[in-house]
Order: C-alpha cells, then sequence, then structure tokens
C-alpha cells in the first residue's frame, strides 16, 4: 500500500519543483519599427528586385535555327531531259504502260536506261493524269540500291530528312520520296504546278 500512496505525492513534488524553477512567461517586447527612407533615397541595387526564384522566366535570344523542312539545293527542272510540266504530245519515245494492267496516264520508255547514279533500278514510270508530266515512278530492288539512290540524290541535292520509313527532299512545289519495304523499293519524284 505504501507503493501506491507514493506514486501521487511523487508527481505533485515534481509539478510544485518544476512551477518553482521554471521563470514565469513574460511577454515579449514588441520589435522596434522599422524606419521609413529618407525622401528621395534609392534602394541599394538589387534590394527592389525579387529573388531569382520567383521572377517570370523569360526566354533568351536565339541564333535562328536554319528550316530543315525544305532541301538545301534547287530542285530538278526534268528528269531524263522531260521538263516538269511538259505536255504528253511533247514527251517522245513514250508508251503507254499495259503490263500487268492499263493504268491510264502511265507511261514508260521501252529503251530506258535502268540504272540511277550506280544504282540498277527495275522499271520507271512516267505519269500525266492530266495531260502534263507531274511525276515519275522508279522500282528498285535491294538494300544496296537503296543506299546507292539514296548517296546519289544527296550529292545532287544536299542531305534530305528522315520521315519514318521514308527519307526524302522537299521543295515548295517537289516532293522526292525514298522508301524501302521489304527487299523492293521505290523512289518518286512529285511535281504540283
Amino acid at each position: 500500500m505504501r507503493c501506491v500512496l507514493a506514486v501521487p505525492v511523487l508527481t505533485a513534488c515534481l509539478v510544485l519543483f518544476l512551477a518553482a524553477t521554471c521563470p514565469a512567461q513574460q511577454e515579449t517586447p514588441a520589435a522596434p519599427p522599422i524606419p521609413e527612407p529618407p525622401a528621395g533615397a534609392v534602394a541599394p541595387r538589387g534590394m527592389d528586385a525579387p529573388p531569382a526564384f520567383m521572377r517570370p522566366h523569360t526566354a533568351r535570344p536565339q541564333a535562328a535555327r536554319p528550316d530543315l523542312t525544305f532541301a538545301a539545293r534547287p530542285a530538278p527542272t526534268n528528269f531524263r531531259g522531260l521538263a516538269w510540266g511538259a505536255p504528253l504530245a511533247k514527251a517522245e519515245g513514250l508508251a503507254p504502260v499495259t503490263q500487268p494492267v492499263p493504268l491510264p496516264g502511265t507511261f514508260h520508255r521501252p529503251d530506258e536506261l535502268l540504272r540511277l547514279g550506280q544504282a540498277e533500278i527495275r522499271s520507271v514510270a512516267y505519269y500525266f493524269p492530266k495531260g502534263t508530266l507531274t511525276g515519275v515512278g522508279i522500282v528498285f530492288e535491294g538494300q544496296d540500291n537503296f543506299f546507292l539512290l539514296k548517296d546519289h540524290l544527296i550529292e545532287l541535292y544536299g542531305p534530305g530528312r528522315q520521315m519514318g520509313d521514308r527519307y526524302g527532299w522537299t521543295w515548295s512545289n517537289f516532293f522526292i520520296d525514298l522508301r524501302m519495304r521489304g527487299n523492293q523499293g521505290e523512289l518518286r519524284y512529285t511535281h504540283q504546278p
């Protein structure tokens, strides 16, 4: 029983001891007011601006980047001597494509040179959809010929641009598009009058 009575007595003694030794809470005096600067005074440099992390972001001026959407050199004006936009009547030596099926407005040269640069090509088709030359399509086979054609076109027109599985050159009214599908490739020249 003595232990049970001793705990409340010890607690009361501790409370009295702490009350006697701790200073009473006093109110802290108010800080003196900040004096106003004299009239016409200028704040020290940098004091009137917010810290850097609070300033709004301003983009730094950058040098103009070259327009990569267009080819670096002029577009071709013809394909193997036949000018873009030339009427079908002025195109000599062309025969209509009839094999494997007839293709309206599509022609080929029976004696066509089946090489372009160092690449071997399988066929060349000339497109006259409205009576004027607006495109040429070339079919070839193999990765070797793809890279030979690409190198040849880079020599002629400068570097092109990769767009997915296509590599090409763009002008305001002319496009060259090179692509591979499996082992067969296609090169297209397209003129838009």
